[in-house]
């Protein structure tokens, strides 16, 4: 069916046009069933459909008919050959019993070629032509067979049309057939009243044909309109997508009629709470939800939820960079606090020391004196340049590439190094008990020296800083699954809660049990250890309880431990640390 028929189809009910007609019977003259459109396609299925839910019915109605009209006839005219005609009929109505056992399970298809109905069609020719060759079976007066085949026949075509108003092809075929043959009988015969009964057939089969015209121009409104809506709705949903919100229409009983993919995947089935307005939903998976409901005067509700993830996301990224900026401002804050007393006291030193031994001093003292004064100066002047090398060494840390020489190392001498370095660092050290315990057996590591012996020298003075000049315990072990675990330990005061969570934060210092002012450092011992820590793969921790003292652990992972198969392979002598 072109295009153009459809067009042509579109009228008000009950005001056929010429262009219609010609439309109409040019659908009907045609060999083929259109299927250029998707309407044509869309009509075409539902006759094949409804043709082949009807078989088993109509062939039903032919079986009781042709009976009854046999046994009727028979007893009340003599001399019939209606028996043969029974005979065919049967005939006929077998072959729609077979089509229908043959169609039987088979699921609905999704479109269809049009071959079946144009095989039913001819055999609508064919039963139409059996059913109206009635009278030439009936034998006897030819007036009372015409008069008998009129009464049977006419109700046969109506009730064919009846079962079949989406399929004129089929019926109006029929109708035809029936009609020309009982024509074709009167034109024989030449009953009395035979003008009569053919002006009657003529207006019944036209009547039938205007109705069929009707109920099958409505029947293909009603599929364009199913189209249009489809079209429509996939539309709408198409862009309900597109706009990433998730969309539903519900009813008054809050069953879902009308949803897109997103509200499907998200939300189907969840809508308990419709509530009109608007408001933000708890965290679901990785997405943040604004559900918004309204009310529609036939009692259902719109609900639109959009997707505020990156609102969120937003947000808490401007948190966070508040939270850095409060951070960098604190550091600042301790950093400034810090060097103005850790830069104040030995700058004193040196300024009062240099001004006793200037030209200008009146204050006689003796070469000792002097000597003791140069070596103040010397002192107080060798901490600050520690002072200028954590912060230099620091920044480069967290701004610069740092290149790594890393090597395998024995950890046992690197401890009992860095531990010698750090009682040499102040003669209050060496009053201090500390204890130095290695496990027996403990592999090589793959590490930077330098950078070990650092991570091993801060946690160590700390622990002399911190322990309120308690017993010091240094332990290295093994741990199955962890590496190695290196602790130091001190039994001093311990840290409050609240300096544990700001112990690794630059230039943080907690309280002081000590007044070991030359081993004193601005606060980056932590923050410089955890740091080279993690650029090895390992770790800095620590655990501290007030009164109890504080324990350091660095952890080298079993990926830096050298077995026996390791020291054959030798690794990259440098890497980048960032």
């Amino acid at each position: 069916m072109t295009r153009l028929i459809f067009t042509k189809w579109r009228y008000s009910i009950g005001m056929a046009t010429p262009g219609s007609q010609i439309a109409f019977l040019k659908y009907l003259l045609q060999r083929k069933h259109p299927s250029a459109t998707a309407v044509d396609r869309v009509v075409l299925l539902e006759q094949h459909l409804a043709f082949a839910s009807h078989t088993a019915t109509m062939a039903g109605v032919m079986l009781v008919n042709s009976t009854a009209t046999t046994i009727m006839i028979e007893q009340s005219l003599d001399n019939t050959s209606l028996r043969f005609w029974l005979f065919l009929n049967w005939l006929l109505a077998a072959v729609l019993v077979i089509d229908a056992i043959l169609k039987r399970g088979r699921g609905r298809p999704n479109a269809v070629s049009g071959r079946y109905l144009r095989r039913s069609e001819w055999l609508a020719f064919l039963f139409g032509g059996v059913w109206g060759s009635l009278p030439f079976f009936v034998g006897g007066d030819a007036g009372s067979a015409m008069l008998y085949a009129t009464l049977l026949t006419l109700p046969m075509i109506a009730g064919m049309s009846a079962l079949l108003p989406s399929v004129p092809r089929v019926a109006l075929r029929y109708a035809t057939a029936a009609v020309l043959t009982l024509l074709t009988f009167v034109a024989i015969s030449q009953p009395a009243s035979s003008v009569v009964m053919s002006i009657m057939i003529l207006v019944f089969i036209l009547a039938v044909y205007f109705g069929m015209k009707r109920t099958f121009m409505t029947f293909v409104s009603n599929v364009e309109s199913r189209i249009r809506a489809t079209d429509s709705h996939q539309i709408l949903i198409g862009a309900l997508n597109a706009s990433g919100q998730a969309f539903a229409y519900l009813d008054a009983k809050g069953n879902v009629l009308v949803q897109n993919d997103l509200h499907k995947a998200f939300f189907s089935g969840t809508e308990a709470d419709l509530t009109s307005g608007s408001r933000r939903l708890p965290k679901a998976g990785d997405r943040y939800w604004q559900k918004s409901v309204e009310s529609v005067p036939n009692g259902g509700h719109v609900i639109l939820h959009t997707d505020v993830t990156d609102l969120e996301q937003s947000k808490r990224e401007i948190e966070i960079a508040k939270e850095e900026a409060e951070t960098a401002d604190a550091a600042k804050t301790r950093f400034l606090n810090s060097m103005s007393r850790e830069l104040k006291v030995p700058l004193d030193v040196i300024v009062g020391c240099s001004g006793l031994m200037g030209s200008d001093s009146n204050i006689p003292f003796d070469e000792t004196e002097f000597r003791r004064y140069a070596d103040q100066i010397r002192k107080h002047a060798s901490y600050l340049g520690g002072i200028i090398d954590q912060i230099i060494s620091f920044s480069k840390l967290n701004r610069e590439t740092v290149t790594a020489e890393e090597e395998v190392v024995e950890l046992a001498e690197i401890v009992n190094s860095a531990v010698g370095r750090v009682r040499l660092a102040s003669p209050a050290y060496l009053s201090v008990p500390l204890q130095v315990s290695m496990e027996p057996g403990l592999p090589k590591v793959y590490y930077d020296r330098t950078a070990l012996e650092r991570i091993v020298q801060n946690l160590v003075t700390n622990a002399f800083e911190h322990g309120s000049k308690s017993p010091i315990t240094v332990k290295v072990s093994r741990i199955v699954g962890r590496g190695i675990l290196l602790m130091v330990r001190d039994r001093g005061a311990g840290m409050a809660k609240q300096d544990m969570d700001q112990a690794f934060e630059p230039f943080f210092q907690g309280g002081r049990a000590n007044e070991f002012k030359d081993g004193r450092g601005v606060g980056l011992g932590l923050t410089v250890s955890r740091k080279l820590a993690r650029q090895h793969d390992g770790d800095v921790l620590l655990d501290s309880h007030e009164g109890r003292g504080t324990s350091a652990f660095l952890v080298i992972p079993p990926s830096r431990c050298v077995t026996g198969a390791d020291r054959q392979q030798q690794p990259e002598p440098t890497r980048d640390l960032v």
